[in-house]
């Protein structure tokens, strides 16, 4: 393959060495562009793929790592954490020596943690820094009660990625990009397509060599962070309880009071069924009616942002019943920067 240059063809070559990473079926996927702002698009052949790339001129070109599925599908299905990315950005180190040697040490633990010191894998150049790509053999966390019971929800396998980062580089990998990893953005570049922010052209500087190594190497390093956090969760719960005064609790509900008047233009449907609808019918015990129609106000505003992707009516109706019916709080503010570090993000990026 030739490095270093964007003609059509060494596109699709770029694309090719990309799935070969990736565990089938490659499609449907999401890609995204320059020419997009970065939003992914659904795409199910590689053909689209490439048209999309060749529409944006070829600049920020990326796929994700993970197939397309609807949230629904994550929560009943799972995802195996088959593919680690390790982000290392120039501009957190004081030099490019400093970047190659967090580069040589990373490598290096790699292949300490997985037990071979022949694997090798793929090392891109972004422009800004390096991107590491290793493919393993993984598994569906949330099936293994060790993992399970530690972590709510169906958020084992997600942490995994963002453990793996750190675990492996030191704590060296962009910090930013880690607290947000998941299986629906971990977008990443094509080889020989260009990052717009300083016009260079994304090289391979080292190929993986088609060694898929086990989870199972590094899983009880997981689990003993998963511990310490929970640990950590803990304390923090106990110190917040032991300062908190109980006349205080309607002010702590305040931040959901903004949000219902600020329009979001992802994750509304978390957000209805997290915090919304729990919030209208459990803590303030309005009437169905009422608060079905604070929910669709709500909405309609979001939709102003971003279309709405789902039945608004039904929605809604689906998420007040189960909170009445169940009787659910709205997640804490805490807890969803855990759970839901992007919806998070946005509550937070949009006040």
């Amino acid at each position: 393959m030739t490095q270093g240059s964007w003609t059509g063809i060494e596109i699709s070559e770029g694309l090719i060495f990309i799935l070969r990473h990736l565990e089938e079926p490659h499609w449907p996927r999401t890609v995204s562009t320059k020419a997009q702002e970065n939003a992914q698009t659904k795409v199910d052949t590689i053909e689209e793929a490439l048209a999309r790339y060749k529409s944006a001129n070829f600049l920020d070109c990326k796929i994700n790592a993970y197939p397309f599925r609807e949230d629904w599908a994550y929560d009943l299905l799972g995802q195996a954490p088959y593919f680690i990315f390790i982000d290392l950005d120039l501009e957190h180190f004081p030099s490019m020596l400093a970047l190659n040697r967090a580069l040589n040490r990373t490598l290096k633990n790699i292949k300490a943690a997985f037990k071979d010191d022949k694997l090798e894998p793929t090392v891109l150049w972004s422009g800004n820094g390096y991107h590491i790509y290793l493919p393993i053999q993984a598994i569906v966390l949330e099936t293994e009660s060790v993992f399970a019971d530690l972590v709510k929800g169906s958020q084992c396998s997600r942490m995994f990625l963002q453990f793996a980062e750190q675990f492996l580089s030191d704590k060296k990998a962009d910090q930013c990009h880690t607290k947000g990893l998941s299986f629906k953005n971990c977008m990443i570049r094509i080889p020989g397509t260009i990052n717009s922010k300083n016009n260079e052209t994304v090289r391979i500087v080292q190929e993986w060599n088609g060694v898929r190594p086990a989870i199972n190497w590094i899983l009880r390093d997981f689990r003993r962070y998963l511990i310490q956090q929970k640990i950590s969760m803990v304390a923090d719960e106990r110190r917040r309880d032991r300062y908190s005064d109980a006349t205080d609790a309607p002010t702590k509900r305040q931040w959901i009071e903004t949000l219902l008047n600020i329009p979001i233009p992802d994750y509304r449907k978390n957000a209805l069924r997290l915090i919304v609808a729990p919030y209208l019918i459990n803590i303030k015990k309005l009437s169905y009616a009422h608060a079905f129609n604070i929910a669709k106000k709500w909405l309609d505003l979001c939709s102003e942002k971003r279309p709405l992707d789902f039945n608004l009516d039904a929605k809604i109706k689906e998420s007040l019943k189960a909170a009445a019916r169940v009787g659910y709080f709205p997640i804490a503010l805490g807890n969803l920067e855990e759970e839901n570090p992007e919806l998070y993000n946005l509550v937070y990026l949009y006040h």
